[in-house]
């Protein structure tokens, strides 16, 4: 819909398959690698190619898809942002500079993971999924709303992405 309604000429479908592949779970980001591929390829003077769009979008994707992100690996990088202990994270307290973290980290567990929202408040200390189902809405209309928090997200997203890219 978004390339009818630019009236962006893509003819290779692979390469479609390959962006929303690269961004299953987030339509921001998923519309910013558009951009970016087609930014390239006005750049470059070139048609949209599949090793264009590959070029364009190197450094925002993982080396392997299938190298997925874990819970784990949200809650340290949100720990490191945040200047949190993973204890604070996964504890009781409920001061703004731990809850706030807190909540994106669930939100991105859920965005970036398969994980169930059980399972989610499982790691966050055995919370309940409604609690999760809570930090998810918050941060989702935070994020809609307030251009400090949907860079947050973003920077904690890259880094993710960057690092899974590095292998660890």
């Amino acid at each position: 819909m978004k390339i009818a309604a630019d009236g962006i000429a893509i003819e290779d479908r692979e390469v479609l398959t390959f962006i929303a592949n690269g961004f299953p779970a987030n339509i921001r980001e998923l519309e910013g690698a558009l951009i970016r591929v087609v930014a390239l390829a006005s750049l470059t003077g070139s048609d949209i190619t599949l090793p264009l769009t590959k070029e364009a979008l190197k450094d925002l994707l993982p080396m392997n898809l299938d190298s997925r992100i874990n819970t784990d690996q949200i809650q340290n990088e949100v720990c490191r942002s945040a200047g949190i202990s993973m204890a604070d994270l996964k504890g009781v307290k409920r001061s703004h500079n731990i809850v706030f973290p807190r909540q994106i980290a669930m939100y991105l567990c859920r965005e970036l993971t398969d994980s169930s929202l059980s399972s989610i408040g499982d790691k966050f200390g055995g919370r309940d999924h409604t609690t999760v189902i809570h930090a998810i809405t918050k941060i989702s209309n935070l994020i809609k709303e307030e251009r400090d928090v949907y860079n947050q997200v973003q920077h904690i997203t890259s880094r993710l992405k960057n690092t899974g890219r590095r292998g660890g």
